[in-house]
């Protein structure tokens, strides 16, 4: 009979969260747990099937006939199941799951662009929440062409000085006076409008123009500060992790500020907690530096990811801000978000840091959060983010 058309598909697997099985139980575990997955794998595959280890806890399998892209989904399941069921390693249980980017070759295919889908395609199932498939399909190529194009103009956006910052006041909670200010990044785009970070932020971060607008927001905040020594308390910046793997980043920083003759003191960076938790040895002895020589270290985002308590103590941490989640559910008297901004109070009061609760947006968060015992507080309560920071805002309710 006639042969009908057949695929060669193209499977990236990664082991999901394998470091923190690999950091707690040690690489002899690990290797264990990698060698007991590639078993799984190899089981379930076909005789004419391959699999290889392509770097710490990555396969790529290639099944080189299939017919068609339903064929390709029941072997993937086939290894989404066949991983996942418990394994024992040192009397630790661990069950084991794997994601997979799958791309299956078109006429114009080279090795190199089947392993590049494949591998955009695993992201997008990490992404969706592991322990899954996903195909790199005509909608993964326009995304990946849309990254491409922000890109672009990101660049031309950086050049042409639309990247502007918005100030949003910190106040006390007791008497609402301004106690200092964050930097916000917006895009003045000339046919979208006013871009707020998480339309161009993802793309500035992973393709390293974060440094440059960093640097751009950093000049303006430092000539802000410079024309106006009336300002109260000093102005918060965030700081992304790219910008501070540079290894010229504590450099350029401190010549920004000198530039300028800015006082340290009135510069704060924030970082978010998930920031923290990845710094390396090397990033923390330039912010202890930077810490010796006056500028302020908040965590921001705290409460949302996982960090140790412990971070705390050994950083040059100087302020936390209370996740806008908490601050929200707060309004909904829930009883556990009102324990865990009780909790953590007690410990920026313990530590002597600086606590503020963000996104404060009623009266009553305002209330119960000044009842918890937080010092300060920003939201829309107080004021939006606007392109002048202000001096004082809106006394409340009587």
């Amino acid at each position: 009979g006639e042969r009908h058309q057949e695929w060669v598909v193209l499977m990236f697997l990664d082991l999901d969260r394998f470091k923190p099985i690999n950091d707690s139980l040690g690489h002899a575990a690990g290797d264990e747990v990698l060698m007991t997955v590639a078993g799984r794998i190899a089981g379930v595959l076909r005789p004419r099937d391959r699999v290889g280890r392509s770097g710490g806890d990555e396969f790529v399998v290639v099944l080189p006939s299939v017919e068609d892209a339903h064929g390709a989904e029941l072997v993937a399941q086939r290894i989404v199941s066949a991983v996942a069921t418990e394994l024992r390693v040192d009397g630790h249980r661990i069950v084991p799951t794997v994601s997979i980017g799958i791309a299956l070759n078109v006429p114009e295919s080279t090795s190199t662009s089947l392993l590049r889908d494949a591998d955009a395609a695993l992201f997008r199932a990490k992404a969706a929440g592991r322990n899954r498939w996903q195909f790199f399909d005509e909608e993964m190529h326009s995304q990946a062409l849309e990254r491409l194009t922000i890109e672009g103009e990101i660049r031309r956006g950086l050049a042409a000085g639309e990247f502007v910052i918005h100030y949003q006041p910190i106040v006390s909670l007791l008497d609402r006076v301004v106690g200092g200010h964050e930097a916000l990044v917006r895009w003045q785009h000339p046919t979208r409008g006013l871009l707020f970070p998480l339309d161009f932020l993802p793309t500035a971060e992973d393709s390293g123009l974060v440094v440059e607008m960093g640097q751009q927001v950093l000049e303006r905040v430092c000539e802000l500060l410079a024309a106006r020594p009336d300002l109260p308390g000093p102005i918060s910046v965030n700081v992304s992790p790219v910008q501070l793997a540079r290894a010229d980043w504590l450099q350029s920083f401190t010549a920004t500020l000198a530039r300028h003759s800015v006082d340290p003191q009135r510069i704060i960076i924030d970082l978010t907690e998930a920031t923290v938790m990845s710094l390396l040895p090397d990033m923390v002895a330039e912010l202890t530096e930077l810490r010796s020589i006056g500028v302020g270290l908040h965590v921001d985002n705290f409460g949302t990811g996982f960090s140790s308590i412990s971070l705390l103590r050994d950083l040059p941490v100087t302020g936390l801000k209370l996740d806008a989640t908490f601050v929200r559910d707060l309004s909904r008297i829930d009883d556990s978000a009102s324990a865990l901004s009780t909790g953590l109070v007690g410990l920026v009061n313990g530590l002597h840091l600086t606590g503020i609760a963000v996104g404060v947006e009623t009266e009553d968060q305002h209330g119960l959060l000044l009842r918890h015992g937080w010092s300060h507080g920003q939201g829309y309560l107080y004021a939006r983010p606007a392109p002048e920071p202000v001096l004082s805002v809106p006394t409340g309710a009587p």
